[in-house]
Formats: structure tokens, sequence, C-alpha cells
């Protein structure tokens, strides 16, 4: 009985050791229970995921979310790319940039793979309109950008060629464009709501275009997975998905709780985020056309370089993972 007992004994050290070098040695993988989310300053684009927080929805699938806020989608993909997080919400441009970059150098552990939509369309090129009352009227004007590489920045270089303008384009953070604009520093700006509503509101501005008028029914932000996390925790991306298009739901179901949750986070009116939730689509659905038409455009802008125009299907197939995202 005495030697069962120690035979027994051996044989499950035996077993615990042997599991838990496997773990050591990277053969299983723990499964997450913290996710790592980065977003955009200020941002009303990427309301779903702090109604996801609000409502708690990631604790009904016992995750806890670590949230890493970025300026704008460029800076926020250069920590994307380099493992610092798992998902992110980021405008379609920047990640198609920061895919294709570290594509282009080897790094293919992180790169961003659209696992959902965020929205459409949430974006506005505001304007003095004692200077500005025509698109013509942008020659020679300096406009402000949330940064070089974001979705405003390269929307306006797309309207810029396709319209034949010249006018200096002037990078700054999203929370100074309209201070900038109200002091006269710049004659107008694009950038993602809610600035646009904010320089409209305090600064007397005028909306010249809004990202419809641009480019209708854009994509605009997208809910992005490492590849690595993907490969390595599909039940996880299942979960958080969910958990994303359950708060795409709310939104559209209560807009009136929705931008309460807006103004509580953002710290701002209810002026402000009225006019500036109207100009968004929040949306399931990505628009790969749209993402299409971004990837074409960036690759003639030489936005990417590393790109060329035969090669656009094939890469917009690896970054929308249609198993996860609900496409048009």
């Amino acid at each position: 009985m005495k030697t069962s007992i120690i035979v027994v004994g051996v044989v499950l050290i035996v077993l615990v050791v042997g599991v838990a070098g496997l773990y050591i040695t990277g053969y299983f993988t723990p499964t997450p229970t913290t996710i790592r989310i980065g977003y955009l300053t200020g941002d009303l684009h990427q309301l779903p995921l702090h109604v996801a927080i609000a409502n708690k929805y990631f604790d009904q699938y016992g995750l806890t979310v670590e949230r890493y806020e970025f300026i704008n989608g460029p800076t926020l993909m250069t920590h994307f790319v380099a493992g610092e997080l798992d998902f992110a919400y980021v405008g379609a441009p920047p990640a198609i940039t920061g895919r294709a970059n570290a594509m282009s150098v080897g790094n293919v552990s992180y790169l961003p793979v659209v696992v959902s939509s965020v929205n459409l369309e949430g974006s506005a090129l505001v304007v003095n309109p004692n200077v500005i009352t025509s698109v013509a009227d942008l020659n020679g004007k300096k406009i402000g950008t949330p940064g070089s590489g974001t979705i405003q920045d390269i929307m306006l270089s797309i309207y810029m060629k396709d319209h034949n303008l010249t006018l200096t384009k002037y990078p700054g953070s999203i929370a100074n464009l309209p201070l900038q604009f109200g002091t006269g520093e710049i004659d107008g700006f694009i950038g993602w709501e809610t600035a646009p509503s904010i320089a409209v509101i305090n600064f007397s501005a005028s909306v010249l275009l809004t990202s419809h008028d641009m480019m209708p029914n854009h994509q605009c932000c997208v809910f992005v997975v490492s590849s690595k996390f993907l490969a390595e925790h599909p039940d996880i991306v299942t979960k958080v998905v969910n958990v994303h298009n359950s708060a795409q739901d709310f939104i559209n179901a209560h807009p009136t709780e929705a931008k309460q949750v807006a103004a509580n986070y953002t710290g701002l009116s209810m002026p402000v985020i009225d006019m500036a939730f109207s100009r968004i689509v929040y949306t399931k659905t990505v628009n790969v056309d749209s993402i299409r038409t971004f990837v074409s455009n960036m690759i003639e802008l030489n936005v990417i370089k590393t790109l060329n125009a035969s090669q656009v299907d094939s890469f917009v197939s690896g970054f929308v993972d249609t198993n996860y995202a609900i496409t048009q």
C-alpha cells in the first residue's frame, strides 16, 4: 500500500513538473484575464470602449482592461507594433501604415488586424468664416491637422490632390487645435470629433467640409487586435469583439445614455457632445471598399512606400479578418 502511494506521488510530481516545464518553454500559453487596449485622447469615435467599461461588459467575461491613451493614431501604432498593446481603437490609415511598415522590416508578430468597425465618418474641416468661405479659399492658408499620418491628415492630402489645392498643413495635438484656431495661429483645422464641435461652439468656427463631404461613408476608426494575440487567444478575441459589438448596439439603441457616458469621460458640455454625435456613424460593419480606397491613395501619395497598386487587394485581405469582422 505504501509503495502504491509513493508511486502515485512520484507520478503526480512528474506530471506537475512536466506541465510547468511546458508553460515555461512556451508550449502552452496561459489564457489572459487582463487585456491592454489603446485609444486616442478626446476622441468621441471611441465611445464604445467607454460604454463597455461603464456598463461592465468586460466584467461579464471575467476580463480586466488596462487602458492606454495616445495623442494620435501614428503614435499609438508605434507602441502597438512594438507589442505593447493587445487591442486598439484607431483610425484606419494609421493602422494601415503601421501594418505595412512592420511587414516591410519583417516584424510580423504584432501586426494590426481589423476585427470590427468602430465608426464611419465623424471628422470635419472647420475654418474662420471671415477668411474662408469656399474650398477655393483654402489655397495658401494654414490648416491644422492632428498630426502627420492621422486619418484626417491623409484625408486632407487626398482632397488636396483631387481638387488641386495648395495649402500649408500645420500638424498639432488634437487638444490644442481649437485653441490655436481661437488665437488665429491657424486659419482652420481638420480633426476628429469633438474638436471641430468645440471650435464651432467656443470659437465661432464654421464647418467648411465634413468628412462625409470629403469621402462619403468612409471607414474612420477600426477595432484592431495584435496578430500574435489573435493567433494565441482566439477565444479571448471572440469575447472582446462581443463586448465591443454589444457597446455599439447600446450606443445606437440608447443614444441619450451613450451621450452621457461621453460627457462623463470627456468633461465636455452636452451641446458639444450633441453636435459631435450628429456627425458620427457608429457601426459594427467594416467598409472594406473604403479601406481599399485609402490604401490605394496612400500608395499614390507615397505615404506607403513598400506596396504597389497590384498588392492592394492582398494587403486588405490580410488586414481585415472576416472571421470576426462584419463586412459590406
